[in-house]
């Protein structure tokens, strides 16, 4: 009989810091990107949006995405994300000592990626002579989602995964408010995958002619339909955080008690 050696809690670290941030348009993302070059060091973007002017003077490497399985041309700066995905998998990729990516955003990647898996099941069935099944696409499509998060969860980095947010309604007429992706499936799993699960929220008051005060929350729990979550052993964060900037957030689960305790005093 094998013989077992259990593991032990205490040897868990939390040195990765592997997380999803949805929310509406405008909130500041990106803009997290910046943050974590300026705490970890040089980092690697997947980008999808096409939105880097707010980040363009911290100099952050990236590579943009225009297609799930689709051609990709590097003098064009054309890439399919299949390939940038088995490229960061690589020990090129591991030589260019990043410390964290981020994957901007995973609402355009599902787009593409349902796109790709429609038309393979659309090729499948007219290689056969049979009608296209979509339940086959949908299920393939999953599959590679779920299987993409889970791998880049695991790259020996920070992970930061953006989506924007989507409005809906339960049974009970109730709204939620959940990351952007398609299939229902996939969105309900995506909390399950990572860390942490943050929700941006920004919002405006006052007028053009008195003055407009912009102020930006992250929600880290159940909120109002908000679906957050921190695995945050000390219970360091509240509900609701009016700093937006997640690597201040990580230092607080991080600090020791005694510096937390002097960091509650001073606020």
């Amino acid at each position: 009989m094998n013989s077992f050696n259990p593991q032990n809690t205490s040897d868990e670290t939390t040195s990765y810091r592997k997380s999803i941030l949805y929310a509406y348009p405008g909130f500041g993302k990106t803009t997290q990107a910046k943050y974590f070059q300026d705490t970890y060091g040089p980092g690697f973007i997947i980008s999808g949006e096409g939105g880097l002017s707010s980040i363009r003077s911290a100099g952050i490497d990236y590579l943009p995405f225009t297609s799930w399985n689709g051609e990709t041309n590097p003098d064009k700066q054309q890439y399919a994300f299949k390939d940038i995905f088995d490229w960061i998998r690589t020990d090129e990729f591991a030589a260019k000592g990043y410390k964290w990516i981020m994957v901007d955003s995973l609402t355009e990647l599902g787009d593409h990626a349902i796109k790709a898996a429609q038309e393979s099941s659309k090729k499948r069935a007219e290689a056969t002579n049979t009608k296209v099944n979509g339940f086959e696409a949908w299920a393939e499509y999953g599959a590679v989602m779920i299987g993409v998060c889970k791998a880049i969860r695991d790259l020996p980095m920070h992970v930061l995964v953006t989506a924007l947010a989507k409005e809906s309604q339960d049974e009970e007429g109730m709204n939620q408010y959940w990351p952007m992706v398609a299939g229902k499936q996939v969105q309900m799993q995506l909390p399950g995958i990572f860390d942490c699960v943050f929700c941006g929220i920004r919002t405006t008051t006052g007028n053009a002619k008195d003055g407009v005060k912009v102020e930006r929350f992250i929600v880290t729990d159940e909120v109002r339909g908000w679906h957050g979550k921190v695995r945050d052993e000390k219970r360091r964060l509240k509900s609701v955080e009016t700093e937006a900037d997640l690597t201040k957030l990580f230092a607080r689960m991080d600090m020791s008690d005694e510096d937390f305790n002097k960091f509650s005093k001073g606020n």
